[in-house]
């Protein structure tokens, strides 16, 4: 030992010697080792970590600095945050780690007994809270008590690993309060799972954010009642001996009761009426006592609620009344409507606004309009608004008010004129539709960027008939279609139109009442020498359904595909005409045969299997549509025609038997509805639904056979036979199989094969079912999924034995979780050995919490006391100092 020792002391002695010796057990060579200016940099940093000060003493460091003026940055963090945290750091180190560091690195150094004052005070108004208040926690300041550092105190989380804990009982007392600030509503209701809360925490949550979470409050056994008796009488507005001053830094759930209660004095709810939490300003804007001035303010809120409560209030002035009623919200306008101090004269003006009652005088359609934009909007569409009251608005920031301008009949020329140019689409639109806009004003709005402006000046029966040629020219089809369908559109416009390639404009120009001959002989293309009675003739005949010879029809079906609609939709069309258009690769060819009152039944049916869901609307909605067709519709998707097939007046009872297992409760409800469904069968999937142990087997065998709904009721009910319940095994559906690991009647065979399943939720049912074998919870607790071992976790037939092993697992995975907080709750408890607690990477983190729980707990050998009892952080030395006085007392 002695050679060896000298040996790790010599600076001679060669790297590779030093690197062996650096494996040795013995503390006091690998110390030496890490002393010897001649020991390789990497083996170095490793050593680092166990012996800093001997590092920090090395010779060589000197040397790195001068060979390489980065070395402190291209350090492993390992060593690093090691080295920052002993007090033999240079000063020169520690300004390097607060100026360049990162955030470990800055915990480190204020993790450091010597790390020069003026440098821990420029941290305590640090960025980051984490590294202020372990700042404001140094030894070189007066420290905070812990309750105090603990409401402040910064920690990252994983929140499942958490809950798991708090629920096994591994959370200390003293670290309840800093769990219960977390945000998560799971791991508040996890604590309050704890028989021994303190009672500061217990009142903090009766007065939580969430409703789960002050229900759970209330029913705790040690939940003070003088407290909780405090709350029920804030909630009542009752009163209450607190000063509710001291409640407005609550949770905006508490504030919203301050803002609501009638004792709330006038000065602190006018504070209340700029809370961030817009349900405390709802809270405020109802108060009857809240002054008139700040019901003003919050009419403006920009939360339609606030504003509803605001017209709701009933001290609120007649004049904020009218005012609200041109709201832009309904519910807002209903509310001052309703209200009892909106004066009767004001609301017989709405009615009559609303009405277009022909008695409101201008005067009064004027002062309704300046009420808002609502009332506004509602004035300027009233038939009898004067034109000069229309022109005065025709530039009104709102623009539905200008939109009823320019759709108002009696709007002026010149309004419109100018209206033109409006930068809204949908102004422009109503202007160029309007009959009393200038020729001149219909010419520049075809050259509108918008198609629908230009389409709606296609439309304008007064548009000159130049600017119509023009747009039967434009480039977007919606336009051309506008021209092939206004009544006056020249026979050669409609000719030039017909040989558009867009079929919606070719359509508009069939159905021209004026279509010329010439037209029809390109859309019909060919059938003129076959048709005796000309063209246009033939095709008014056949739009309506009139008798032509079949020979036509068979011609007609071998057209363009707007001819061959015009033969599928006539009912004398073959058969064997029909047959080949329901073939048809245009959808709405055999839609138009679908809906041909003469189609062949079996062609009916051969279009109810069609691709297309038009097609088979249009089969559903036919009046010849047989039991057999509704029968198959009675699966299909989307849901909309299962829908009309369960309310259709001829759908068989198989087809509704199949429907009341429907995926879609809308379609579910409406089979039950339908008057040709047994009464018995009804009840009997009711029975269902609500889970009755007493169906029969066979019904239930049945029920499994339907679709996923069926199969999910069979799945879950108790009754249901064992043979039944092993073909939902494997089922395809996941909600199945997860229905069946809820079935309380299910064996524990059954459940091990669930809990295999490759879905989450179904083995979290496994981990919830109270039937589940302890090996199989085993196997749970060591899930992939966190939620499926929170649930197995909780399973009160978790035997101790099991739950004993578990949680010594959990506690050693949590202390070396990523998340400071997981790792305080783990270290601080009984179930960390102390092999554990005397690893460097706990006893030396760079979060004062982390070292606080380390301190706390029974384990710590008494040599990571003494460590401790040297830390940088006030608090940690003297838990530490604590410790080991009360063993030096104890022993």
């Amino acid at each position: 030992m002695k050679a060896l020792l000298e040996e790790a002391q010599n600076p001679q002695t060669p790297p590779e010697r030093l690197r062996a010796l650096a494996a040795r057990p013995e503390a006091e060579i690998r110390r030496a080792v890490a002393a010897n200016p001649n020991t390789p940099e990497a083996v170095l940093w490793r050593l680092a970590v166990h012996f800093p000060e001997a590092v920090l003493g090395n010779p060589v460091l000197d040397l790195f600095l001068l060979v390489n003026a980065n070395w402190l940055a291209e350090l492993p963090g390992y060593a690093r945050l090691r080295l920052l945290g002993s007090p033999e750091a240079s000063s020169h180190f520690l300004r390097w780690a607060v100026r360049e560091g990162d955030y470990g690195a800055v915990l480190s150094v204020l993790r450091n007994p010597q790390a020069p004052l003026e440098l821990v005070e420029a941290l305590t108004d640090h960025a980051l809270p984490g590294v202020a208040e372990a700042a404001r926690l140094h030894v070189g300041f007066e420290s905070e008590p812990l309750e105090a550092a603990l409401g402040w105190c910064e920690a990252d989380m994983d929140y499942l690993e958490l809950r798991q804990m708090v629920l096994l009982g591994m959370t200390p007392a003293w670290l309840a309060p800093r769990l219960a600030l977390e945000p998560d509503p799971g791991l508040r209701l996890a604590l309050l799972e704890q028989a021994d809360l303190p009672k500061a925490v217990l009142e903090a949550f009766l007065l939580d954010e969430e409703e789960t979470v002050r229900k759970a409050a209330r029913q705790h056994p040690a939940t003070p009642h003088q407290t909780l008796n405090w709350v029920e009488r804030l909630e009542a507005g009752l009163p209450v001996e607190m000063p509710l001053e001291t409640l407005v830094q609550a949770t905006p759930w508490v504030r919203a009761l301050v803002a609501r209660h009638p004792q709330t004095p006038p000065s602190l709810l006018e504070r209340l009426t700029t809370d961030d939490d817009w349900r405390v300003r709802i809270a405020a804007a109802g108060n009857p006592g809240l002054p008139v001035a700040w019901l003003e303010t919050l009419a403006q809120d920009g939360d339609r609620e606030v504003r509803q409560a605001v017209a709701a209030n009933p001290r609120c002035p007649a004049g904020l009344l009218e005012r609200l009623l041109a709201d832009e919200s309904e519910e807002v306008r209903q509310a001052a409507a309703q209200n009892p101090a909106l004066p009767s004269q004001m609301r017989r003006f709405l009615e009559q606004l609303q009405s277009h009652d022909p008695r409101l005088s201008p005067q009064e359609l004027q002062r309704l309009a300046a009420l808002g934009a609502h009332t506004r909007r509602l004035a300027l569409a009233h038939p009898h608004a004067p034109v000069q009251f229309l022109h005065r608005y025709h530039t009104d920031p709102d623009w539905l008010a200008r939109l009823a301008v320019a759709r108002h009949p009696h709007t002026p020329a010149a309004t419109l004129a100018a209206m033109a140019a409006d930068t809204d689409p949908d102004v422009r639109q109503a202007v160029a539709v309007h009959p009393f806009t200038p020729p001149e004003s219909l010419q520049a709005l075809a050259h509108d960027e918008q198609p629908d402006v230009r389409a709606q000046v296609a439309q304008n029966a007064q548009t000159p008939l130049p600017v119509v040629l023009q747009l039967a020219q434009d480039d977007h089809w919606r336009v051309r279609q506008a021209v092939a369908a206004r009544p006056s559109t020249p026979v050669e416009v409609l000719y030039q139109l017909a040989q558009d390639p867009d079929r919606d404009v070719r359509q508009a120009v069939a159905d021209h009442p004026r279509v010329p001959e010439g037209a029809l002989r390109l859309l019909l293309e060919g059938l003129e020498p076959q048709v005796e009675m000309g063209l246009v003739e033939f095709f008014r005949r056949a739009k309506l359904a009139e008798p032509l010879p079949p020979a036509l029809l068979d011609r007609l079906a071998q057209g363009n595909e707007w001819a061959r609609r015009l033969a599928a939709q006539h009912p004398l069309t073959p058969f064997h005409t029909q047959s080949v258009l329901a073939q048809d690769p245009d959808w709405r060819v055999r839609q138009a045969l679908a809906s041909n009152p003469g189609v062949n039944r079996d062609l009916l049916f051969l279009l109810s299997q069609d691709p297309d869901a038009d097609v088979r609307r249009a089969v559903l909605m036919h009046p010849q549509v047989t039991a057999e067709i509704l029968g198959r519709l009675a699966n299909d998707d989307p849901q909309d025609i299962r829908l009309r097939v369960a309310e259709h007046p001829l759908t068989p009872v198989p087809a509704l038997h199949r429907l009341l297992a429907d995926p879609d409760e809308q379609v579910r409800q409406a089979a039950q509805a339908h008057p040709r469904a047994p009464a018995d069968l009804v009840a009997q999937y009711r029975r269902a639904e609500a889970l009755d142990p007493g169906l029969e087997g066979r019904f239930l065998q049945q029920l499994a056979q339907q679709g996923v709904w069926g199969r999910t009721l069979a799945a879950q009910n108790p009754a249901t036979p064992p043979s039944t319940l092993q073909d939902l095994l494997f089922d395809g559906e996941w909600t199945v199989r997860q229905a069946l690991a809820r079935n309380p009647a299910l064996g524990p065979e059954m459940l091990a094969i669930l809990a295999q399943d490759a879905d989450r939720d179904v083995r979290q049912a496994v981990a919830q079912h109270p039937q589940t074998p302890q090996a199989t919870l085993g196997v749970l607790l060591r899930d992939t999924d966190e939620n499926v071992r929170l649930a197995a976790l909780q399973n009160p037939h978790l035997d101790p034995q099991t739950l004993a092993v578990y949680r010594a697992r959990l506690a050693l995975a949590a202390s070396r979780s990523p998340f400071a907080l997981n790792r305080a709750v783990a270290l601080a408890g009984p179930h960390i050995p102390a092999q554990e607690l005397s690893k460097v990477r706990h006893w030396a983190a760079p979060e004062w919490l982390v070292r606080y729980a380390v301190a706390q707990n029974p384990n710590t050998p008494a040599t990571v006391l003494e460590r401790l009892a040297q830390d940088g952080n006030r608090l940690v030395r003297n838990r530490a100092v604590e410790r080991l006085r009360s063993r030096a007392g104890g022993s």
